[in-house]
């Protein structure tokens, strides 16, 4: 109960304050309570005082009829049961009887009347009494070292400590929260001056605190807003350096089919003109495939693309690829094997992208296969997940630093892939994305001169489902 309370009242700096206030407040109400009844005790005391004094003067006239030192024992004891000093001095100050506790063997009495004038202030209060001892006139002096102050201007300390203290309470408090305002505005400065790894210390569990994490949050926020700007950019600057050299080529060649075909100074053959018209027709087909490649990415790469997920068997968008891919295959005397068995996987999927995926990942292991190999595929599925793998023979072997580049933009791990006429350096970059839009995992394997991408889907994809 005492957490919760606790927990509610110091989440709010407005209520902070009014607690503190409320303490201040009753420190405030005692202490003034404690230094009035000080006061009042004090003047309690003093009363009192006299009234001891008065019994001591009517005790000793009663009872004391010589200055014998035997008088002492009877004046010793009459101390005590008042608690104050007693002296009888004669007229002149000598000190005659006296208490065990008087050491003095001479009172000044004009200085006592003086003091006594100005109403006992200070911390010792007398009282004068005139004697006759057998026909001798003697003053009998009682006191008591009060230990207290009675001057005004002390009072006022004593009432002035309370309010002291409520008002240093509210200064520290006001003094700690101000202290940790700065401390913000200074971070706060920071981060204007673009330091976006300034990360603000939580102090506290009131509004502050939740603004300093608030500002910290809004610091990482912006700090990765604007790495990713830099990203893009990288990207876009990358983007516009490769593909310029990659439209160059195909384009460059374009126009020199499309110059000889049209060169009316040159005397071209019917068979030049079907190459030429041939190679020409090629280079398009290279220019719209690489455009139509960066469209694609860049859709991917910009977050434009939501995928439109579906029921669909997984076995039959596999078999269709593989139909469009054959005759691509048999022109390099590449056969597909068919490792999986199973002809019905539904999973939830966007059938047009995860199609676009396959094949772009088949038609790269058909183009980079050694001629008369086999490309693998095959299909495993447990119950959260669904994985597709495709094996092939590879032209040339890639290292382990290069299998881990595949799936960036524009790497060409293999060296063939840079002159193929059908290369954009964008196919496995594309794949890479598709497959974190369906939440997958997309990695590669080269074992025994074997290249292997294995593709996983998961089998509970329910949250984007239409």
């Amino acid at each position: 109960m005492i957490g919760k309370m606790r927990k509610f009242f110091l989440k709010s700096v407005s209520r902070e304050l009014i607690i503190i206030n409320i303490f201040s407040f009753m420190v405030l109400v005692i202490g003034i309570a404690v230094s009035v009844q000080i006061i009042i005790s004090d003047k309690n005391n003093t009363q009192n005082f006299v009234n001891a004094s008065n019994d001591t003067y009517v005790q000793v006239v009663r009872y004391v009829k010589s200055t014998d030192l035997q008088n002492n024992y009877y004046i010793d004891n009459l101390a005590k049961l008042n608690n104050v000093n007693i002296a009888v001095a004669d007229m002149k100050g000598s000190v005659i009887l006296k208490s065990n506790a008087v050491k003095d063997r001479y009172m000044d009495l004009d200085s006592i009347r003086e003091y006594m004038v100005k109403d006992h202030t200070g911390k010792t209060v007398y009282e004068l009494y005139d004697l006759n001892i057998s026909g001798n006139k003697y003053v009998l002096v009682t006191w008591k070292a009060s230990g207290t102050y009675y001057e005004i201007f002390k009072h006022v300390y004593i009432i002035a400590f309370p309010i002291v203290i409520s008002l240093g309470i509210i200064y520290f408090w006001s003094y700690k929260k101000a202290r940790y305002i700065k401390y913000i505005c200074k971070g706060i400065v920071k981060i204007s001056q673009e330091n976006l790894d300034c990360e603000l210390e939580k102090r506290g569990s009131d509004e502050l605190e939740i603004l300093a994490e608030e500002i910290n949050r809004m610091s990482f926020n912006l700090k990765n807003m604007m790495d990713r700007e830099k990203s893009l950019q990288r990207f876009k600057n990358e983007l516009i350096t490769n593909m310029s050299h990659d439209l160059r080529t195909p384009l460059t060649s374009l126009i020199g089919y499309l110059y000889l075909l049209n060169d009316k100074n040159t005397s071209v053959s019917v068979k030049d003109r079907e190459i030429y018209s041939k190679k020409s027709l090629e280079r398009a087909k290279k220019l719209k495939l690489l455009i139509d490649n960066l469209f694609q990415y860049s859709k991917l790469e910009s977050g434009e693309i939501e995928p439109e997920l579906y029921n669909v068997n997984i076995v039959e968008i596999m078999e269709q690829i593989i139909g469009e891919m054959s005759i691509l295959a048999k022109k390099s005397g590449i056969k597909f094997v068919k490792k999986y068995d199973m002809a019905d996987i539904k999973l939830k999927v966007d059938p047009c992208l995860i199609s676009r995926a396959f094949q772009n990942i088949l038609s790269n292991a058909v183009k980079y296969s050694v001629k008369n190999s086999s490309v693998c595929i095959d299909i495993t599925s447990d119950k959260e997940s669904t994985v597709v793998s495709f094996q092939n023979k590879p032209i040339q072997s890639l290292s382990d630093k290069q299998i881990g580049k595949i799936f960036e933009r524009f790497y060409m791990g293999d060296k063939s892939r840079n002159s193929h006429e059908n290369n954009s350096g964008l196919g496995l970059a594309i794949v890479k994305n598709i497959v974190k839009l369906h939440e997958g995992e997309v990695w590669a394997e080269n074992k025994d001169n074997t290249f292997k991408i294995y593709v996983r889907l998961r089998n509970d994809l329910l949250s984007k489902l239409k």
